[in-house]
């Protein structure tokens, strides 16, 4: 090994050990999710257009917004079912992610930026 290549190593390293202290920043799913629960009957008239109000929850016909009965959003606690589809979930997170067919970290992220949020500063909940 020469010193060129030795110096070169050591350089690597460094940087890897640097990063490996970096404490690492995680989106804050469950603050995201309280934050969207107020507006999820106005999320849901712009992401479902086909549905309405029933009681407490926004129903339509699935997750494309038809109209119908098949798919239920409970407005108080964000659980969703498309029940023709068989699939749902347990937040608004989920649900985002769900009808635009991104990645949990992206609708979060999506509805963070909605609701004039930074999805990283908020804290660091996991997401499970």
């Amino acid at each position: 090994m020469t010193d060129r290549t030795r110096g070169a190593a050591r350089r690597r390293a460094r940087n890897v050990s640097t990063v490996a202290r970096q404490p690492k920043r995680q989106i804050a799913f469950d603050t995201i999710n309280r934050a969207a629960l107020p507006h999820l009957e106005s999320l849901c008239a712009r992401w479902l257009p086909g549905g309405r109000v029933q009681g407490h929850e926004w129903r339509c016909g699935d997750l494309r917004g038809a109209p119908g009965r098949s798919c239920s959003v409970n407005l108080r606690t964000g659980k969703w079912a498309d029940f023709a589809a068989g699939i749902g979930g347990g937040d608004v997170v989920s649900l985002a992610a769900a009808i635009h067919n991104l990645s949990q970290a992206d609708a979060a992220r999506r509805i963070a930026e909605m609701l004039g949020l930074d999805p990283m500063s908020l804290g660091g909940e996991r997401h499970v």
